[in-house]
């Protein structure tokens, strides 16, 4: 039997690069985007011509993601800004996030700040939550936890479930708050149950730990899943650390071992060193030295320090 530690669970804020469309058309879509017919984005167009500026947002989100069209980011920025100048709060969200980023226009934080106001302002729950990341993460604008706090709060309460995910994160962690691990369990409930993946991800480890909540493995592994369907990687790895080691679950390595390959295949340089030391140590696997390498190599690329090590050693 394999031993494998269940990976670290640092649930720091993290806001992937799919950003503001994370409800809209989803990160796995934004990596690889469902195809659409060109009837339907002549429609979208159309729309926008004729001054529906929601549709100018919808066909600004293909042209960014490439969904149906090519992908063409200054076009993506132009209909945001269309969007956003005709009182879309949607498209300042939008037209924000690409300043934020520089993609398809030269970066400007300012200006991506006042655009996530402008959008909050108006009517975006998702533009108050992503600017209450800015605050919280401190790195290009000061840090001010208690302005983060007050825009999760104002997003969760405007019904978005990423904005109650972090209002849960705050509180569970004492950020900018007393600290308050029942409600933030609820929070996270809320946001979980709003299609926020990693507030599933942060409640099953809660329901696994049993902090705010009664402890319960079962549902843990539950929850867990919730987040990997819903392709939050860093959930997936730990749901296969759960079917490695029987917690919640009945122990299935060869299960762990599909789950470690997805997180894997999402990113998650975690799941790709365990992967490769399955492959290393044959644990429900014909042992392959050379896959077990290339995973290393790939969880190190990914930021996995240790995996480096297995790289870098002598043979």
């Amino acid at each position: 039997m394999l031993h494998i530690m269940k990976p670290n669970r640092s649930f720091r804020i993290s806001i992937p690069a799919c950003g503001f469309v994370v409800f809209l058309i989803g990160c796995s879509r934004l990596a690889a985007p469902t195809q659409q017919s060109p009837s339907d984005i002549a429609t979208l167009t159309n729309a926008c011509d004729q001054g529906k500026y929601t549709s100018c947002f919808s066909l600004g989100t293909k042209y960014m993601s490439g969904g149906g069209v090519a992908k063409d980011e200054a076009r993506a920025v132009a209909l945001f800004q269309r969007a956003c100048e005709n009182g879309e709060a949607q498209g300042c969200s939008g037209l924000a996030f690409m300043y934020e980023t520089g993609s398809g226009v030269a970066q400007d934080i300012a200006h991506a700040v006042t655009l996530y106001q402008k959008a909050c302002d108006i009517g975006d729950a998702l533009g108050c939550a992503l600017l209450g990341v800015m605050y919280e993460d401190g790195k290009r604008i000061a840090k001010e936890d208690a302005k983060a706090l007050a825009l999760y709060l104002r997003a969760c309460d405007g019904g978005n479930a990423m904005g109650c995910g972090e209002l849960g994160r705050m509180y569970g962690s004492g950020i900018g708050v007393t600290k308050d691990e029942t409600h933030a369990a609820k929070l996270y409930q809320r946001a979980c149950d709003g299609g926020y993946a990693r507030a599933c991800s942060i409640l099953a480890s809660a329901y696994e730990a049993g902090i705010g909540v009664a402890k319960d493995e079962a549902h843990a592994a539950k929850l867990y899943q919730r987040a990997c369907d819903g392709d939050y990687v860093l959930g997936c790895t730990i749901l296969a650390a759960s079917y490695a080691a029987g917690t919640g679950v009945t122990r299935d390595q060869a299960h762990a071992n599909e789950l470690y390959q997805k997180a894997c295949d999402g990113g998650e340089g975690g799941a790709c060193a365990v992967l490769a030391l399955v492959y290393e140590t044959g644990a429900g696997v014909v042992k392959d030295a050379a896959r077990a390498r290339t995973l290393y190599q790939k969880a190190c690329a990914l930021g996995d320090k240790k995996a480096c090590n297995r790289v870098n050693r002598p043979h």
